[in-house]
């Protein structure tokens, strides 16, 4: 804002000097004090009140001194002039004023947005369980801070549960179906004891309440604190591992159709996935959005290279973030959500009872 507001200011001022040249290049008895009505207009773009009023006060000293320089005389158009770069500055002020409550609102609005938006969508915790956790998740809606991707990291009884899944389309189209497979698995997370058995409700709610179109790839983890993590896949992006030496390899998860399609009979005893994690290893999650960020040059995102590099020795906020920058410089403008979630095993800073 503050550069849009320079750029009025600077549009202002180099107006004021060519129209002040140009009078005076003219002969005498010519004058174009009418048109300086134009410089607090300009200002009121995006300017403050007293900006406005300056502008006003130096197109009518200026307005004025090129009149009498022309005229001599106090002559009708003289007055006329005066009187059009007075009325400018006053609507220039009531274009000041109205701009001023309508970014008020929107800040408002903005402000409430983010809250409902934090309530759909929170941060996970740092720590859950034996696991250190970190998110990053970037929109390819600018106006929204969530989109059609989601994830989810909980403490149960039976391990801690993760949900990562992408839903059809992006942006604020999809924030619903996001906010309803979110909150299935935040119940059921915590009520069915079977991965099988989550994805049969998360399939069963976005095909009543979704549209007809509407359905998810998901990724769900159960991760034990001995290490044991047992996956279910649903038509998403398998993960990939970092072991505690820095060597990455990609997961091969038995598969399944996307959720939101009604077919949760098809979906009980679906085949899980186990690993054993050792102490130190890493599982990065992500969605569409960061595999298919393309460079100018149209290649993809080489995820598992850029991983590999990524500092080992560092927390898992910041392996993220040097990710996130990666990606950045690679796709500077993604048209797509993109989400990553990464999970390090970390058993011995679970804290005694």
């Amino acid at each position: 804002m503050r550069w849009l507001r320079g750029t009025s200011y600077w549009v202002a001022g180099i107006f004021l000097a060519v129209a002040t040249a140009v009078d005076l290049a003219v002969s005498q008895g010519h004058t174009l004090e009418t048109v300086f009505a134009v410089v607090p207009v300009f200002v009121a773009v995006n300017g403050t009140r007293r900006a406005i009023l300056v502008a006003g006060a130096v197109a009518l000293v200026v307005g004025t001194a090129l009149s009498w320089w022309n005229f001599r005389e106090l002559d009708l158009g003289f007055w006329s002039g005066i009187f059009a770069i007075a009325c400018a500055t006053v609507v220039g002020l009531v274009v000041y004023r109205e701009r001023l409550a309508r970014e008020r609102r929107l800040t408002s609005v903005i402000r409430v947005a983010n809250v409902a938006q934090q309530a759909l969508l929170p941060a996970p915790p740092a720590r859950a369980g034996p696991l250190d956790v970190a998110h990053s998740y970037r929109s390819a809606a600018d106006e929204s801070m969530i989109g059609g991707d989601f994830y989810k990291v909980l403490n149960t009884r039976w391990g801690v549960r993760v949900l990562i899944g992408d839903v059809r389309g992006h942006g604020l189209g999809v924030v619903r179906t996001t906010g309803m497979a979110i909150g299935v698995f935040r119940e059921a997370a915590h009520e069915e004891p079977e991965l099988d058995r989550i994805a049969a409700r998360m399939d069963r709610s976005l095909a009543r309440d979704g549209g007809p179109e509407d359905f998810a790839t998901v990724l769900l983890l159960t991760i034990s604190a001995e290490g044991l993590c047992r996956a279910l896949n649903h038509g998403h992006p398998p993960p990939l591992v970092r072991s505690a030496a820095g060597r990455v390899r990609e997961t091969d998860l038995h598969g399944g159709p996307p959720l939101g399609l009604g077919l949760s009979r098809y979906l009980q005893d679906a085949e899980e996935t186990t690993m054993a994690l050792a102490e130190g290893d890493e599982l990065l999650l992500t969605t569409d959005g960061v595999l298919e960020a393309r460079s100018a040059a149209g290649e993809f995102f080489p995820l598992a290279e850029r991983y590999a590099r990524a500092p080992r020795e560092r927390p898992p906020v910041d392996v993220l973030a040097a990710l996130r920058r990666d990606l950045t410089d690679w796709a500077p403008e993604l048209h797509d959500d993109s989400a990553l979630v990464l999970l390090r095993y970390a058993p011995r800073r679970i804290r005694p009872a």
